[in-house]
């Protein structure tokens, strides 16, 4: 069981950075900043609602998953983009 909890963990912190990755990538403002599951998409990393359009693409493309974008106001953080990614990775699998 812990085996399973830390590979999960894992692939929750291998997300975080990927998430970081693209956000680094669209906006210039977050080049530099320390990117964690706790950080705010729209406020602490100033992305626009476009922008955040941008990096769910990319984890699309990345990921071969469909995110509806209904659920893109939910995504304060950057955590909860993780999760959303990681519930349509268990979904398609």
């Amino acid at each position: 069981m812990a085996k399973a909890i830390g590979v999960l963990e894992t692939t929750q912190n291998d997300l975080i950075d990927v998430i970081a990755s693209y956000v680094r990538t669209i906006s210039e403002k977050a080049k530099k900043a320390d990117i964690g599951a706790d950080s705010l998409l729209l406020d602490e990393l100033f992305l626009d609602s476009l922008d955040l359009v941008r990096v769910i693409m990319h984890l699309e493309d990345r990921y071969q998953i469909s995110i509806d974008l209904d659920e893109v106001p939910d995504m304060k953080r950057v955590g909860d983009l993780a999760v959303t990614v990681n519930r349509h990775l268990r979904t398609a699998a």
